[in-house]
């Protein structure tokens, strides 16, 4: 139990090391709501971009983080 436990905190570390490093490489929006540009640029639908991609990523990382972090913590 302890090597598992073990496992789980260096990939938790490594997912943690790699969200960090996401959220610091991502770009800031400044376009949204409040920007003054108009309804028609929110609405518009094209093909999934770099910072898209990375939003995901970053998405799945912060839930796979928790997770790790959640089970880590209450193994025997």
């Amino acid at each position: 139990m302890a090597t598992l436990k073990l496992i789980l905190t260096i990939v938790d570390v490594l997912v943690m090391v790699s969200f960090i490093l996401l959220v610091a490489a991502q770009a800031t929006r400044s376009e949204g709501i409040f920007s003054g540009g108009g309804a028609s640029s929110g609405y518009v639908k094209s093909k999934p971009g770099f910072d898209d991609n990375v939003s995901k990523i970053t998405l799945y990382l912060a839930i796979a983080f928790f997770t790790l972090t959640a089970v880590i913590t209450y193994m025997p």
